[in-house]
């Protein structure tokens, strides 16, 4: 039990470095994840042996693999997924598979209100009505934001990512 509490905190002081550096530089360090996935497989093996291991490079697999075709197709930063990997590894496969899961929902909410900051919901709402008429009349297509528009920016994932971690604990547990 103890060990669980140890990788808990570990996430959590992991989470707040991502969330605050990647507010501040839009970025997330290397070091940060890397070293968390380093830490990470070091505890899983520890409180599982070999089995543990699997579970973390498990997890740390799912993280990946949901987000890496996000960031090959733009709509995401590579520091993104990498700390996404990094909490896989410390979540494990299922844990991990439902906080991506809700990081994605998480990551909505935080869009919307970050746009609606910006004052560009209308301009949203335009261009999402205009593709459900194209969609209606058969002829789907994507209308990218235009170069001044909120939803065209770029907003920190790294919050999205601690909310839907800590969901996934809670709606485990």
């Amino acid at each position: 039990m103890i060990e669980t509490y140890w990788i808990l905190a570990v996430l959590t002081v992991a989470l707040v470095i991502a969330v605050i550096t990647d507010l501040s530089t839009h970025r997330i360090p290397n070091w940060l994840t890397l070293s968390l996935v380093a830490v990470a497989l070091a505890c899983q093996f520890a409180v599982g042996q070999w089995q543990g291991l699997l579970v973390g490079l498990g997890g740390a697999s799912v993280g990946l693999s949901c987000f890496l075709p996000l960031h090959i197709f733009g709509a995401m930063g590579a520091g993104d997924v990498k700390l996404m990997t990094a909490v896989g590894a410390i979540l494990g496969p299922q844990a991990a598979f439902v906080g991506v899961l809700a990081t994605v929902v998480f990551g909505g909410g935080i869009a919307l209100i970050f746009i609606g900051w910006r004052g560009g919901l209308r301009a949203l709402w335009r261009r999402y009505r205009q593709m459900a008429v194209m969609i209606a009349y058969r002829q789907p297509v994507y209308l990218a934001p235009a170069t001044n528009e909120a939803a065209g920016e770029r907003f920190p994932y790294a919050l999205a990512i601690a909310c839907g971690s800590f969901f996934s604990l809670w709606y485990l547990t």
